[in-house]
Order: structure tokens, then C-alpha cells, then sequence
């Protein structure tokens, strides 16, 4: 973060300065912060800077380097006095420590990503307001504005509305625009407020979504995925999932398609290969025709042509996620084809306990209760799983697939009594409680007391969850929250798009870039900025 807020000739003067002053004898950290104080005082453009004085580089990095956590900046605009308002608060919310921070910014009137050292330091204290012309900042009231160039500051960064809407229609009219780094941050930095229900509005996050059509580079994608998937898990079982799923095809079908269907790049980083599983994740999530069919094909492969995925690292480090997207949607001679393998392999094998963990990805619920019959029923020979591994496993399909749940539940009423038997079951019950909505409550505390009345004949009623319990549905508390602030508006917004689809094609992308609520909201919003000054 120095290297580039100091400018890399700089700070590297002063590390060798360091280096040189301390080779034959012991040194301290103030020592470093003293050896770049002075590299800094002999850079003629830096010592002109006004947070540049005595001591200076002590406090700045003393801040830093003692403390455990990472500040999340917010910026703030007043359009009408060309303002910026800069608050910084640790992310421990019960730390109270404040840095000193090194800020720089680009604009759509200043695009330079690349020259990435310090434009400002921001003192120790909560809030700061200063003018676009004190911050050397050029920005006209309709300009977009980042902070925090190429990532290169060891912080967050969080915007108000308006200057989201204004970077959703940069990213729709040319994203290159805009550093790929920085398209990463804005979703990597929005990721928590997301999930934590602290957005003002949802429009604005589909709008920025909406530019992922057109994104070639996979940094972006890795941070955006699990934003994709949660919101998907919100709005699972609502009026506006189908819509959704059928948003997010549009989004990603031509990043899958390069990815997947076009040959194999060698030397792939970690990153590369992250984001390729997180794309596959995201694509079959959401339905996409060309994950699934290639899923199904690694999957079959696997399973019944013995074709490994070790001979190809790409496919090895992903192997788990292929095949249980790969047995998501099996047809009834599959699916009966695997259950018969399980008589027919040796049970302490990997390839039989891949079998076990993919199918917990079946969407079918005549499959799922057969499976769950067959592994957990009154009738299972415990031949498949033992009593400890099933207990688990009966927990972490209910987590991980949530088209499970009902048929789950029913299995649960017809099989209480058989399930009590198990030790391990009551401890596995109660986490899968906090999974429970409010939809069900009344039926999960009526099952509840059933397994309570079952226990009592072994003295174990004791250790069934509480009735009032605050555990039960804590896990779904977050997405039922995220339904009832953003449900109506969620729907709002899809129907807005699929009435905008229809009126214009969005088969050019200077089309789309006409229509659409976020640019009649962005010009409405311009407007009465341009209004107030003419005042």
C-alpha cells in the first residue's frame, strides 16, 4: 500500500537508505519509518504535500502497522457544492481505532487508473469534508467518481446511491473505463452490505450486475459470484426467481461458453481456476443449457466410464463442484443405475463416497426420497453410511440444497421415530432448526414435540432444542429480512426489464445502453442537480 501511496522510486529509496544505514547492526521499526521520512523529504513533489512534516511517516505508519483490523471508507457527494464527505470506521464494529489513510481518486473526467500514489491522506478522525478542488480531484456534478485506485489501499470502500447509478452506466456504456480491479472492488466491497441487508435500494445492484454481459476479464467474476448465489438463495420459491435465473443466463452464457467450450489454456493461476468454478457455479445454478449438458457429460463419465479428472488440474481442483452440478437434473435410469453401483463397490473408496456426497445435488424429489429411504429409512442396512456419517450428512443436505428441504421435512414426519434411535440425531436436528422459517415454525415446533415425546422414553428430551429458542431460524433470518425490504422491489425491477426487453432490442449494445430504469433514474437524478445550480 506504501510502495504505491509513496510512489515506488520513493519508497524504495528509502528502504535502501534503511537497508544500507542498518546492515551491520539491529534496527527497529521506527528506524524504517524514519528512513522513508527522509526519502520522502528529499522527493521535491511529495514534500510539497501538506500531511508531509516532522515525524509525519511515524504516525502514518504506526497506525497500520498495530492494529488487527481494516478500515471501510464510505464516500459521500453533495452534487450541488461539489463536496466529498470521507468517514472511516474499522470493520469491528466495536473498535473504536482510526488510520491514517492513503486515498487517491479517478473520475470520469480524470480516468487515470494508473498513476496509483496518494491524492490525500486522511487524518485519524471520523469524518472529513473538503472540496473536489482541495482533493485536486476533477469532477463535474454528472462524473462518476472510485477511490482507492487498482485496489492498491489496504481498505474498503463503500459509495452513496448516486454515485453508484453513475458508475452502473459507465460499466454499461464502456466498463474498460474503469479499471478491472476496481470493477472487482465495487462488488467485492458491496458483497457484506448485501448479505447483511445494508443496502438503500436493489435497483442499483441489479443495474451493476446488468454490465457483467459485456465482462471478458475474470477478476470481476470472482468477487461477484457469491453475490450471484446469495441473491439467488433469497429469492428462492418467490415470483421473481424465474426472472432472475433468467437475468443471470443472460449475464454469464458467453463467459461460460469461452471458458468452457473453447480448448484449455495451460498455466491457469489459482485465481483463473477459482474463478472458472465459481462461473460453473453460477451458470448452473441458474439453469444455464450449456452447464448443465456439461456437467452431465464429466459426470457420467465419471461415474460410469471410470474417466478421472486427475490428469488435468483444471478439472482435478474443481472435481467435486462438476459432479454435483453434474447430477443435478438425472433421469431415472441414472439415478436407479447409481444407487445400483453402491451394492457393487467397496465402501472405503473415494470414488464411492463421491457417489454418497454428489447426489445431495439431485432438484428431484422422487430421488431424494428415495435416497433418503435408502440411506436413512426404516429399512436402511446402514450398508451405504454408518449411523454417525448419515446424522451428518442428513444435516448438511439440508443446508447446502434448499429444493431438499420440503421433501426433508416430509421424511422427517414419517421417520421421527426411527431417526430418534441414532445418537447423533437430536444434536443434527437442532442445527438444521436454525434453518427453519417463519413460514414453518408452527410445523417444525409440532414435529418438535412429537421427537420430544419420543425421547422421553429414553430419558433424552432434554437435549431437543428449546421451543423459543432464539437458534431457531437464525441461519434464514438475513434472507427473510432481504424478502421483506427488497421482495416488492425485486419484482419491480425484473418487470421493468422484461417490459424494456420488449420494447427495444438489446441485441446492440448502443441500444441497451438508451434504455432501461437506471438511465431514465440517472437523467432524473442529473437533472435536478443541474436545477439546483441554476438557482
Amino acid at each position: 500500500m506504501f510502495h504505491h501511496a509513496f510512489t515506488k522510486k520513493t519508497f524504495v529509496h528509502g528502504i535502501s537508505q534503511y537497508l544500507r544505514k542498518y546492515q551491520f547492526t539491529v534496527a527497529n521499526e521506527l528506524d524504517l519509518f524514519d528512513a522513508l521520512q527522509s526519502a520522502i523529504a528529499e522527493d521535491a513533489a511529495m514534500n510539497q504535500l501538506p500531511w508531509i512534516q516532522q515525524d509525519s511517516i511515524r504516525s502514518i505508519m504506526l497506525s497500520w502497522t498495530h492494529s488487527e483490523w481494516i478500515p471501510i471508507v464510505s464516500v459521500s457527494r453533495d452534487y450541488e457544492r461539489n463536496t466529498i464527505t470521507i468517514k472511516q470506521r474499522s470493520k469491528d464494529q466495536k473498535s473504536r481505532e482510526h488510520w491514517w489513510i492513503p486515498l487517491n481518486f479517478a473520475s470520469a473526467s480524470a480516468p487515470d487508473f494508473e498513476r496509483t500514489s496518494v491524492d490525500y491522506f486522511m487524518p485519524p478522525v471520523t469524518e472529513v469534508t473538503l472540496n473536489a478542488s482541495e482533493l485536486g480531484i476533477e469532477l463535474r456534478p454528472d462524473d462518476w467518481l472510485i477511490v482507492n485506485k487498482q485496489q492498491t489501499g489496504f481498505y474498503h470502500v463503500l459509495y452513496n446511491d448516486a454515485n453508484l447509478w453513475l458508475i452502473a452506466k459507465q460499466l454499461h456504456d464502456n466498463h474498460t473505463h474503469i479499471h478491472p480491479l476496481n470493477r472487482a472492488a465495487i462488488f467485492q466491497d458491496l458483497g457484506p452490505l448485501i448479505e447483511n441487508n445494508e443496502i438503500q435500494s436493489v435497483d442499483v445492484i441489479f443495474e451493476l450486475l446488468q454490465y457483467l454481459q459485456y465482462e471478458e476479464n475474470l477478476i470481476p467474476w470472482n468477487q461477484v459470484a457469491d453475490t450471484i448465489v446469495f441473491l439467488g438463495k433469497n429469492l428462492f420459491g418467490t415470483l421473481s426467481h424465474k426472472m432472475y435465473n433468467h437475468f443471470v443466463r443472460q449475464l454469464i452464457r458467453s463467459m461460460f461458453i469461452r471458458l468452457f467450450e473453447m480448448p484449455l489454456h495451460e498455466n491457469l493461476t489459482n485465481t483463473d481456476l477459482l474463478a472458472r468454478q465459481k462461473i460453473m457455479e453460477m451458470a448452473c445454478l441458474v439453469d444455464l443449457k450449456e452447464c448443465l449438458d456439461y456437467t452431465h457429460n464429466q459426470a457420467h463419465e465419471y461415474i460410469f466410464g471410470n474417466v478421472k479428472f486427475g490428469n488435468d488440474m483444471s478439472y482435478y481442483a474443481m472435481y467435486e463442484t462438476i459432479l454435483c452440478l453434474g447430477v443435478k437434473y438425472l433421469s431415472d435410469m441414472e439415478f436407479n443405475a447409481i444407487l445400483d453401483l453402491f451394492a457393487k463397490t467397496e465402501r472405503d473408496t473415494l470414488w464411492y463416497d463421491d457417489l454418497i456426497y454428489s447426489l445431495r445435488c439431485t432438484q428431484s424429489q422422487s430421488h431424494l426420497r428415495q435416497y433418503l429411504n435408502l440411506m436413512l429409512g426404516g429399512n436402511s442396512t446402514k450398508s451405504i453410511m454408518n449411523d454417525s456419517e448419515s446424522m451428518m450428512y442428513l444435516f448438511y443436505l439440508f443446508k447446502s440444497n434448499i429444493a431438499a428441504r420440503p421433501v426433508m421435512w416430509e421424511f422427517f414426519e414419517s421417520n421421527y421415530r426411527v431417526l430418534c434411535r441414532s445418537q447423533m440425531f437430536v444434536e443434527n436436528f437442532n442445527r438444521i432448526a436454525e434453518y427453519m422459517t417463519r413460514v414453518h415454525r408452527e410445523q417444525f415446533l409440532d414435529l418438535r414435540n412429537k421427537i420430544v415425546t419420543e425421547l422421553q422414553k429414553v430419558g433424552r428430551e432434554k437435549s431437543v432444542i428449546a421451543a423459543d429458542s432464539p437458534r431457531i431460524g437464525k441461519k434464514v433470518k438475513i434472507s427473510e429480512i432481504f424478502l421483506e425490504k427488497f421482495s416488492n422491489q425485486t419484482y419491480e425491477w425484473f418487470k421493468r426489464r422484461q417490459q424494456s426487453t420488449h420494447a427495444a432490442s438489446l441485441g446492440a449494445r448502443s441500444s441497451a445502453t438508451q434504455i432501461g430504469h437506471m438511465f431514465r433514474a440517472a437523467g432524473k437524478f442529473l437533472r435536478k442537480v443541474i436545477m439546483k445550480k441554476g438557482r
